[in-house]
This record gives C-alpha cells, structure tokens and sequence, in this order.
C-alpha cells in the first residue's frame, strides 16, 4: 500500500491487483447463469474432476404459479402491470381462507367488487402487487417452518412481536405485510418472535 500525504491530509492509494489473461475461447466459462439455450435452472460444477448437477428451483412463485416463469423482478413487475386474474391468486386466497372483505382491503377494491369478480377478472396493480408480496412471504415461511402447515399455525396465532396481533390479519395492508416480513427475516436469523 502506498499512502501519500498532501497538506496535511492522507491519502491511501492500494496497488492493483494483477489478473490472468482471458482467453477469449473460455468466455462461457464467465456466463455462470446462461448457457448456450438462455437461462438455466441446472448447473454443473467441476470439481476435483467430478460433475455434480444442481438444479436451483423457481425464484419467484409459490401459490402463484404464472410467477415461476419470471427468470428477473423486470419480468416480475411486467407481470404485475398486466395484473394477475382472480383465479391466478385463488390458491393463495383459498390457503389463507380469505373472506370478501379481506380479499377487498389486500386489493384494494370495495367487496361489491370482489362480488363480481369471474375467474378471468383482473385484481387490478395494487392487488396484484399485495398477492406477489404475499406470496413471497408465504414462499419465505414454509421454508422456514419446513411446512405450510405450521407456518399456517404461525399466521394464525397472535404474535407478541407484532403487539399480539395476528400476522395472517396484518398483513392484508402493505404496512401490515412489511412488518409480518420482518419479523420472518428475524426469525430466519434466529431472533424468536
């Protein structure tokens, strides 16, 4: 490291760090996460002269399976523009046994409204974007408790973290949603909520 001093202040200045050339005939090996046929969720790791395979699941999507063809959050939020169908969000309404009026207030619309909602009915951005967050919430804690049935548990259960409310009623607002988010994260890290 070379430190120069310029009127009264220091300055640190670190040398650089030599690199091997690249050859320009092994560029795939710096693709890590597009092969020949465009993204890929299997990847073969060389090691030691062995090939081990991982095949990486879908990123986003959990009772919202039209997610799991999103490759990036672009794709994601162009999904969420076009505006998900009632019956695109009825697998994550039915695990969470959401009422019209619950239902109402995650998208944002009156329950006559919900009323009137065929299986091809749009949901409308907002409540697209508050089933996608809700999903990736559920996604987050049945990996976390290991099944959707104890973190159903856990969403119906008062939480004192969360001033003894229950999650699954919190988080129908998008203020709600960020705080039932947060305390998963802590919980993934150990913190007991």
């Amino acid at each position: 490291m070379i430190i120069f001093i310029e009127s009264n202040e220091i300055f640190m200045k670190k040398k650089a760090k030599k690199y091997p050339e690249v050859n320009p005939d092994h560029l795939s090996e710096f693709r890590d996460y597009q092969g020949d046929e465009g993204y890929t969720s299997t990847f073969i790791v060389k090691k030691g002269g062995e090939k081990l395979n991982y095949t990486v699941k879908p990123v986003f999507g959990y009772f919202i399976k039209s997610l799991q063809k999103a490759r990036n959050l672009q794709e994601v939020g162009v999904m969420l523009e076009e505006n998900f169908t009632y019956q695109e969000v009825s697998p994550l309404i039915e695990f969470l046994n959401l009422k019209a009026s619950e239902i109402a207030k995650a998208t944002s619309v009156s329950p006559s409204t919900v009323s009137r909602w065929s299986v091809d009915s749009s949901i409308g951005t907002p409540g697209s974007y508050q089933f996608f967050k809700i999903d990736e919430l559920i996604k987050n804690g049945v990996e976390l408790f290991g099944s959707e049935i104890q973190f159903k548990k856990w969403l119906y259960s008062s939480n004192l973290a969360l001033g003894n409310a229950i999650p699954a009623q919190l988080m129908l607002s998008m203020y709600g949603l960020e705080m039932v988010s947060e305390t998963v994260e802590a919980l993934h890290f150990g913190n007991v909520m």
